[in-house]
This record gives C-alpha cells, sequence and structure tokens, in this order.
C-alpha cells in the first residue's frame, strides 16, 4: 500500500499500543498541497526537501492515518495552524493574529519569524475508505483536535496487494525548531483512529486505581418491588417448607436413629429458627422476621427475643407455647401480657390479649400474681394447661369461671394448692349466672378434698364434657360418680336422660322406685389409683356414658369385680380402650362381654327398623389386663380372634402362654397393624424358645426416630450397624414384644456395641478416627454428650467444647 503526499494524515497522535513516534497534519481538499515547514537548514525561500523513507513492514495498530467524517459533515472546515510561537498570556496577541497578523511576534520583538499560514482544508468523507479497506470497521465522525506539527513526510508501505484509497501522509517528528513546537502529543489507542471504539479504551482524565472493582448497582427486587404483603408471605412459607421437608424426609430410608440423634432442630423448630437467623440480614428483615402476622403462635424462645417478639408482634399472638420453658419468671410473664395486650375499644374496659391458648406446664417458677394477670386479661381464651403449677390456687378457678368464659379445655392436675373447693366454686358461680360451662377437656388429676356437692354441682354446669380426668383423687367415693350423673324427675326434663329401675340402677331389686340419670358425653374417663372406687362405680355409670371410649380404671385393685363392669360394658358398645390394671378379681366374664360374636347370629331387622346397635368390642383396640390372674388361655384366645382391631394388649403375670403369644404376633402381622404390641412380662407359660420362634417377626422395644431418644439408642436397621445381634426397634411393622428373654436382646446390642467400639479403638492405634468413633459409639452407649477428652490422647478441640442445645444452655456437663 503507497501513501500519497496528496492527502494529509490524522491531526492526532498515532493510537497504537505504545507512545506515537508520529503525528499528522490536517488534510486539504484534494487537488492542494500541503505546507511543511522547512528544517533549520534549507532557505526561507526554498522549499524544504522531502526526505523518503523505504517502506517496510509494520502492524497496523501503529500507523496513524486519517479517519473520514459522516457525510453532513462533509461540506466543513476546520483551520490549522501550521507553526508559530505564541505566549499564552498574551490575549491581544491572539486577537490579532485571529484578524490576518500573520506575524504577531514579529510587533513585539521587532524581529522578523516565520509566519505559520492558516489553511482550509475540507475533512474527506467516509466514501474515501473503501469497501475493501481494513480500516473500515473504525471509521466514524472525527473533528480537528490539533494543529499540524513540523516534521518529515514519511511515505509507509505496508505491502498489501489489494488497492486502497489513498490516504493521507505521514510526517516524522524531528527536534522542535525555534518557530514550530510540535502541538500534539503521542498518546495509546486500542484502534487507530483516535476516538476510542469501546468503553474499555477510554482513558479517564483523573488518575484511578485500575485494580478497584467496577461498581455494579443490582436492584434488590426482594425490598423493593414486592409488596410488603407478599414478602411476609414468603417468610411464612419458610416454616411450611421445613414441616414439609421433615414429613419427607421420614418417609425416606436416610432418615434414621443415629441421624435423627443428631438433628435437634426439625420440622416447625428448625423453621422457627432459621426465620429468626434472617432478622441479623438487615433492619427491614428484621421488621419483617418480627412482624405479627408470622407469630401467630409463640414458641418457647430465650427470654430477651420472646419480649422483644411480644412488644413489635404481640396484638397479633393467638397461642402460648411456653412448655418446659424453666427461663420463664414471673417478671418476664408481665412483660409478656403487657406486649400482648391491645386497647380497649371500649373507654374504662380494661386491656385485653387476643390469647386462645396457653401452655404453661413445668413453668414452676411463676407467682400467682402473674398468672392471674395473665388470665384477667384474655378474655377468648379457649384452651388452658396450668399442670403441676403450684401458683394455681382456689382463687385461679374463680378468676377463669369471671374472665373467661370460653374455656373449653382445661387441665389443672397435679396443682399441689387447689382442692375440690376451687372446682365447686367455678361450677357453682357459673349456675348462679344462669349459664353452663362450654368446658370439653377437664384434667384435675390428683385433686384433693373431692365431694359429693363438687361432683353434683360440676356435672350440672358442664353438660358438654368428653374428658374428665379424675385419677389419683384419692377422696372420691362411688357415691360421687352417682351424684355426677343421678338427676331429680324435675331435672330430667329439661336435659337428655335416661329413666331405669332400681335393678339397672344397680339397687335393690324390690323397690319400685324409678331413677333418672343424665346421658353424658363423656368419651374419655379416667379413675384410676382412685382406691375407694368399686365395682359400684361402674354401676352408675351404666347407661349414662354411651359415647364412651376410653375407660381406665387402673390400680383400683380387688374391688373392681365382674358384675359393675360387665353391666356398664354391655352399654358402651364404642369402647376402644380398657385398663384394668391390678384388677386381679375379674375373670373369663369380662373378656366374654368384651368379644363381640359374628354377625352372621343375629337375624337382620326387619324392613324400615332401625340396624341394630353395634356390639361391644368391634372396635377395641387396646386392653389392658395385667395380674388378672383368673383369665385363661382360651378366653385370650377368643377375644384375640374375634377383636379384629385389637392391636395392643397387655397381660403382664397372667396365665398366658407361648400359643397365645404366637397367634397374637401372626394375627398382627396379617392384619398389617401398625406398632402392635404385647406385653407378657412374669408370664411363665411364655418361654425361651417360643420368643426365639417369633424373633424373626419381633421387636424388644418401641423405637422412635427423634432427637429426644438419643440417649435410649434404639437399634436401627438403617444404620447397617452389622452387630450381629437384635431386632430392627424402629421397624412398625414388627410386633413389640416385652417378656424376660426379649429384653435380654437389649443387653446384647449393648454389649455388642460397646465391644466393637473397643475394638476400633484398638485399630485405631492412637489415629485420628479415634475420637469419631468414641463419639459415634458413645451416643448408642447411652452417653448421650460429646467426649472432648479420649483415651488415645487425641482431644476433638482446642479445649473442651461447650455442647449447647440450641438457646437454652448445655444439655450436661462433664466432671472429670
Amino acid at each position: 500500500m503507497e501513501w500519497t503526499p496528496d492527502d494529509a494524515s490524522p491531526q492526532t497522535a498515532g493510537p497504537s499500543s505504545y507512545g506515537s513516534g508520529f503525528a499528522s497534519i490536517d488534510e486539504s481538499e484534494r487537488g492542494i498541497s500541503h505546507d511543511v515547514t522547512p528544517s533549520p537548514s534549507t532557505t526561507p525561500g526554498a522549499p524544504a526537501p522531502i526526505q523518503h523513507i523505504p517502506p517496510r513492514q509494520r502492524s497496523l495498530s501503529n500507523l496513524s492515518v486519517r479517519s473520514t467524517r459522516s457525510l453532513s459533515a462533509l461540506s466543513s472546515k476546520v483551520k490549522g495552524k501550521l507553526g508559530g510561537t505564541k505566549t499564552p498570556n498574551s490575549i491581544a496577541r491572539k486577537l490579532r493574529f485571529r484578524k490576518g497578523d500573520l506575524s504577531p511576534e514579529a510587533n513585539d520583538t521587532g524581529t522578523s519569524a516565520f509566519q505559520s499560514p492558516v489553511i482550509d482544508t475540507d475533512i474527506l468523507g467516509s466514501a474515501e475508505i473503501g469497501r475493501g479497506s481494513c480500516f473500515l470497521p473504525w471509521a466514524r465522525d472525527l473533528k480537528s483536535r490539533t494543529i499540524p506539527p513540523q516534521g518529515t513526510l514519511v511515505v509507509i508501505d505496508v505491502g498489501l496487494a489489494s488497492p486502497i484509497t489513498p490516504l493521507s501522509p505521514i510526517y516524522r517528528i524531528g527536534p522542535p525548531s525555534e518557530v514550530a513546537i510540535l502541538r500534539s502529543k503521542g498518546r495509546s489507542y486500542s484502534s487507530p483512529f483516535p476516538l476510542a471504539s469501546s468503553p474499555l479504551d477510554i482513558i479517564p482524565i483523573t488518575p484511578t486505581d485500575i485494580s478497584e472493582p467496577i461498581h455494579i448497582d443490582v436492584p434488590n427486587y426482594f425490598d423493593e418491588y414486592l409488596p410488603r404483603e407478599l414478602r411476609l408471605k414468603i417468610l411464612a412459607s419458610l416454616v411450611t417448607l421445613h414441616e414439609e421437608e421433615h414429613v419427607r424426609m421420614q418417609a425416606s430410608e436416610r432418615w434414621t436413629a443415629r441421624r435423627a440423634g443428631r438433628h435437634r432442630w426439625v420440622g416447625t423448630e428448625k423453621g422457627i429458627v432459621e426465620l429468626l437467623r434472617l432478622s441479623r440480614v438487615s433492619k427491614a428483615w428484621r421488621s419483617l422476621v418480627f412482624d405479627g402476622q408470622l407469630w401467630s403462635t409463640l414458641p418457647k424462645l430465650p427470654p430477651k427475643v420472646l419480649e422483644q417478639l411480644c412488644k413489635d408482634a404481640g396484638g397479633f399472638a393467638k397461642q402460648l407455647q411456653f412448655a418446659g420453658m424453666t427461663t420463664l419468671t414471673s417478671d418476664l410473664l408481665d412483660d409478656v401480657t403487657q406486649g400482648l395486650c391491645i386497647d380497649a375499644p371500649l373507654a374504662g374496659d380494661l386491656p385485653h390479649t387476643r390469647i386462645t391458648t396457653i401452655d404453661l406446664q413445668g413453668c414452676a417458677t411463676l407467682s400467682t400474681r402473674s398468672l392471674h394477670h395473665l388470665l384477667i386479661r384474655s378474655p377468648v381464651l379457649e384452651t388452658l394447661c396450668v399442670k403441676g403449677l403450684p401458683a394455681v390456687t382456689n382463687t385461679t378457678c374463680t378468676i377463669l369461671a369471671t374472665y373467661c368464659p370460653k374455656l373449653t379445655s382445661l387441665d389443672m392436675g397435679r396443682c399441689s394448692n387447689l382442692d375440690g373447693e376451687g372446682i365447686r366454686s367455678l361450677a357453682s358461680s357459673t349456675l348462679l349466672r344462669g349459664d353452663t360451662l362450654r368446658l370439653r377437656v377437664l384434667r384435675l388429676g390428683g385433686l384433693r378434698r373431692v365431694t359429693n356437692e363438687m361432683m353434683e354441682r360440676l356435672g350440672k354446669a358442664a353438660p358438654n364434657l368428653e374428658v374428665l380426668d379424675l385419677s389419683y383423687a384419692r377422696g372420691l367415693h362411688n357415691s360421687g360418680i352417682d351424684a355426677f350423673v343421678s338427676l331429680t324427675e324435675d331435672e330430667a326434663k329439661d336435659i337428655e336422660s335416661v329413666q331405669l329401675t332400681a335393678r339397672e340402677a344397680g339397687r335393690d331389686p324390690a323397690d319400685l322406685s324409678k331413677y333418672w340419670k343424665r346421658v353424658t358425653r363423656l368419651r374419655h374417663l379416667a379413675l384410676s389409683s382412685c382406691p375407694m372406687l368399686t365395682d359400684h362405680a361402674c354401676t352408675h355409670l351404666a347407661f349414662a356414658v354411651p359415647k364412651l371410649e376410653f375407660l381406665e380404671l387402673a390400680g383400683i385393685g380387688a374391688d373392681i369385680r365382674d358384675t359393675g363392669l360387665i353391666r356398664l360394658l354391655e352399654t358402651t358398645p364404642y369402647i376402644r380402650r380398657l385398663d384394668l390394671e391390678d384388677a386381679c378379681e375379674i375373670t373369663d366374664a369380662v373378656l366374654a362381654a368384651l368379644t363381640p360374636q359374628p354377625q352372621a347370629a343375629f337375624p337382620p331387622p326387619p324392613r324400615g327398623q332401625p340396624p341394630a346397635p353395634p356390639q361391644t368390642g368391634h372396635a377395641l383396640e387396646q386392653l389392658i389386663i395385667s395380674y388378672a390372674g383368673n383369665v385363661t388361655n382360651e378366653a385370650l384366645l377368643e377375644l384375640i380372634r374375634k377383636c379384629t382391631r385389637l392391636h395392643k394388649l397387655e397381660a403382664d403375670n397372667t396365665r398366658m402362654n407361648g400359643l397365645v403369644m404366637k397367634e397374637f404376633v401372626k394375627l398382627a402381622r396379617e392384619r398389617k397393624h401398625v406398632d402392635p404390641r404385647l406385653c407378657a412380662v412374669d408370664c411363665r407359660g411364655v418361654g425361651e424358645h417360643a420368643v426365639k420362634d417369633v424373633a424373626h417377626h419381633t421387636r424388644p422395644r418401641q423405637g422412635w426416630r427423634a432427637w429426644e431418644a438419643r440417649k435410649l439408642a434404639y437399634l436401627d436397621a438403617r444404620d447397617d450397624e452389622a452387630l450381629g445381634v437384635g431386632q430392627d426397634e424402629c421397624d412398625e411393622r414388627r410386633v413389640v414384644l416385652k417378656t424376660f428373654y426379649s429384653w435380654q436382646t437389649v443387653d446384647a446390642v449393648r454389649a455388642a456395641r460397646e465391644k466393637k467400639r473397643k475394638a476400633g479403638r484398638r485399630s485405631a492405634n492412637g489415629s485420628g478416627s479415634s475420637a469419631a468413633a468414641d463419639t459415634d459409639a458413645a451416643g448408642y452407649a447411652g452417653v448421650g454428650r460429646t467426649r472432648w477428652w479420649s483415651p488415645s490422647g487425641r482431644r476433638s478441640g482446642a479445649g473442651s467444647p461447650v455442647l449447647v442445645d440450641g438457646v437454652e444452655g448445655r444439655d450436661g456437663c462433664t466432671i472429670m
């Protein structure tokens, strides 16, 4: 490619990757020659000789060529000064020069200097670069920025065979003369043209650190674009997703007893922990996490978190689940109550909460004042559990009757400062208002000073009771049960009742009087360990509890006989669970009353008549007859075969033999019961060989996979321990068989684990895997905590670790 002297080169430095040594001047229209400042060796009148430099191969990036302008700038002119000097501070000299004075220096110095002529040139258009030109990708609109320098014309041939449009000449810059100073300066560019082709080619005016990262403004779609309601919905789904994930994990084969023992926070608890961790991200997220719409239920939390949460979201909370929270003090409960309260709509009313469920079981440090302060401000309370709290007194019952009229479930069992007088006042105050209690569940285990008056008032004030627990009420008599269900003739007209004869009521058959009993809605009645009761209590309950499903009469002893018990069972066809432990006087007649007969033995009812009621025993699922020494194996076999839903049978210290045991295991597997259970402890008829015969279908304990069961060290086949002994205790299809010989399997498994742990320690010989083996085996040996010191001499960390179980501190301490 030949460079012709007819074209002018660009007026800026060559855009090479290094400082260019060439500068160019503006070009004129085609056909107009360019003036070059002569060198000092030539005379002023003679033209300057042009030194031709032989052509050489050069990289195109080192060439300084002229770019074209757009078509709209074809007629524009650029004035360039070819030489001369001027003083930057002389404004007058500049103005005279612009008006046409070609020698401003001569007027000031009085000497003759070289005059730089002004040349008007046209910038070539884009058409001057052909289609085949290699400079076409860089063509753009340009404006003249510098004055052509002095120099020697250089002709460069790049050796291209294809023709190219003639471009401007290039001048080699020599030393600056007295009258000509180079106005342009060498710059570095990434393309052959002075303007950058990409943003990365721009050289900033101010120096910056090239290693400084480029700031990219990423929009926060979650905080800036989503509405608050949708953000709250996303955070609420976090807890739901953890619940669903835990359910899927339990259904999969990966959930084992060993793995469950390593994860305390699972399901809902894990979701709550993760939700609280998100509050540390920012203040905006903390506002979302502590929003009341996410906390309708307040779980057991650290005191500071709980107090702050009640202040921010107290008005939305409806449930307080603080069972087992030993850190809940009276002052903290007062602060929680204050945070949960909302302003009363009417002037003069007390601030109240929206709490419907309160569970304070195990919070033994609470005071009566703080408990009453919470109850008084809970007018919509429906469920209350204060089991075992010494803060509960008889006054608490009065407060419940006055301020909690919507209460449906009440658990006040094992409250040492509560007695029958408090329950009597609860019922009496309700009856005085002409109202009834909405209670459906009432648990009063261990209640002292139970009187007939209390039972009578309770029966009248709570007609909707479905669950009544009076176990361990040592003052309860048979007459109290009679007072609970008895009615007068006038009272029987207003409520649902049944009329009985003296014989049906369990009285003197010669008595011609009529007796009325209340038909209750009781489904669960617990009267265990009430030593003053006899089977006459069962007679009083006959015809009064037709919907009874769970009956607990354990611990009464020999006073429970066949007569009253059979009379009660004949009127309870829906019985599902019967606990008769220690009833040593019952015989096969009780089992016969529980054994349903085949449907073929009864003729079908006439057309148009209602179907016959179901038989007692058709729904029986669990039976406990421990220490019933008069029950025979034939009666047990008949009961097992005809009660198709029976899957739990406890017959400790009875006449049961191996044949009954094998029949129960066989039928339980055929009926595909879940977690079937058979207890035959101290049954001499069940031998070791019979237990070994069913070992493939039984297990010694009913294990479960959870963090709470880690210290029980259940044997799980999913863990694949390869011990060689024991049965899978977490298989729900296996029958739980409790006998003397099956329990020996538990000891054998423990011994095998200990032996395996010691063998692993010896084989490790002090290697790094010893500590891990000790920790893993210790969890199954019932130790339940990490060993911070091992006999091999290797420590698990820099110091003694602190075993923190959640937010409540350490599970235990190891004292060396």
